[in-house]
């Protein structure tokens, strides 16, 4: 790593160097970066006030909490931009609006989305709450909640699985046509709904999504699910499951 321009943040980074190895007394740190030793004992001092270094009853030195905590942010931030990044790919190849929803209570909320460059007059941004109806994205949810809880019986049960077995839905809405993709954890719960939505003229045969739009979306849901893995508090989808499970049928109909 180049130095900066900054001699004490220099001086500060070698030390963080030597930590990053693991646990090291003031000789060590001392030896390693080849500073004077009341340089590093001045140094690891002032970084364990601030949380950048703590010491345990040995005299041994390693990295604090407090970088802890950063380092868990930057992986949380480097998750959130990868799953943004997926969200835009997905609507660069199909053309259609691109969300990705998560349950509270009766209500769900578009915690993340890429819209289509021209919108159409209803398909703005839904980033608030939405209580869960009867549209795909809605029949998703229900779906899982109607089975984990032995809920529904006759035509509605046999609906709500055979959205499970197959992993999502098509339908029309107030803005047009929308596909939701189940987005699930090992044990089959599911964490999230990806959606895409478009006018109906947009797709194909005016009325329903093409096989490819649906492979590509169901491929792009088991992508989120391992993104979601390491999102945490920091994250707009922290509740959301850390499990990975591919989600969707062996074969596209």
């Amino acid at each position: 790593m180049l130095p900066s321009s900054v001699g004490v943040l220099n001086k500060v980074s070698a030390i963080l160097a030597v930590l990053e190895k693991g646990p090291a007394c003031l000789p060590e740190v001392v030896s390693e970066t080849g500073l004077k030793r009341p340089t590093v004992h001045r140094l690891v001092l002032a970084m364990q006030e601030l949380g950048l270094v703590q010491a345990d009853e040995q005299g041994q030195f390693s990295v604090g909490a407090r970088l802890t905590r950063l380092a868990m942010v930057a992986q949380h931030a480097m998750a959130d931009r990868e799953l943004r990044r997926e969200l835009s790919t997905l609507r660069a190849v199909t053309g259609a609006s691109v969300r990705l929803h998560q349950r509270y209570g009766d209500q769900r909320i578009c915690v993340a989305e890429a819209l289509r460059l021209k919108s159409a007059a209803g398909e703005g941004t839904s980033v608030g709450p939405v209580a869960i109806a009867t549209d795909p994205v809605s029949r998703v949810f229900l779906a899982w909640r109607r089975f984990s809880r032995g809920h529904g019986t006759g035509d509605d049960a046999l609906a709500c699985s055979r959205i499970r077995h197959r992993g999502w839905v098509q339908g029309a809405d107030e803005g047009g046509l929308v596909l939701a993709v189940a987005v699930c954890g090992r044990d089959g719960d599911l964490a999230a709904v990806l959606s895409l939505s478009s006018p109906s003229q947009r797709t194909r045969r005016g009325g329903s999504y093409g096989s490819e739009v649906i492979k590509g979306a169901v491929e792009a849901a088991a992508h989120i699910s391992s993104r979601l893995s390491v999102q945490g508090a920091t994250s707009p989808v922290k509740e959301l499951e850390d499990r990975v499970r591919r989600v969707g049928p062996g074969s596209v109909e």
